[in-house]
């Protein structure tokens, strides 16, 4: 049996993410995709709210999906490898700062958070340069 064949086993049975409610699975899924757009060598494009398409430069690699609260992975290239560990990364890493951000926001406003506005960045941010101060005016 091959990576891929292999790989695909977890479009079989995924991981379960023991997610509490449908807004919980998209609010993952957009983290996720926030997640991705940091990684140089890969692109990532949401399909739909539960969905992300994840891509090299030349072709996709894998699609990754969140459905009934159970994380699935489906090769779509040759080498979905890179694409596994990164999802693997993520949930071992972000997955309980997920929940507890959004369980934080819920709970401060009453509501689900829905908008990218709401996501923090899981990176430290960036310092302001010069430059970017010199072709503010143009």
């Amino acid at each position: 049996m091959d990576l891929i064949s292999k790989i695909e086993d977890l479009k079989n049975f995924g991981i379960d993410l023991k997610l509490e409610s449908s807004e919980m699975e998209v609010f993952y899924v957009k983290s996720m995709k926030y997640f991705f757009d940091e990684k140089d060598l890969l692109f990532c494009r949401q399909v739909s709210d539960l969905e992300l398409e994840i891509s090299d430069e030349v072709e996709p690699i894998a699609t990754v999906f969140v459905k009934d609260s159970v994380l699935r992975i489906i090769p779509l290239g040759e080498d979905p490898y890179s694409v596994l560990m990164e999802v693997l990364e993520f949930v071992a890493n972000l997955h309980k700062p997920t929940i507890a951000l959004f369980k934080g926001i819920e709970e401060s406003t009453g509501k689900p958070p829905v908008s990218k506005a709401s996501l923090v960045s899981h990176e430290e941010p960036e310092e302001d340069s010069d430059d970017d101060f010199d072709d503010e005016w143009i």
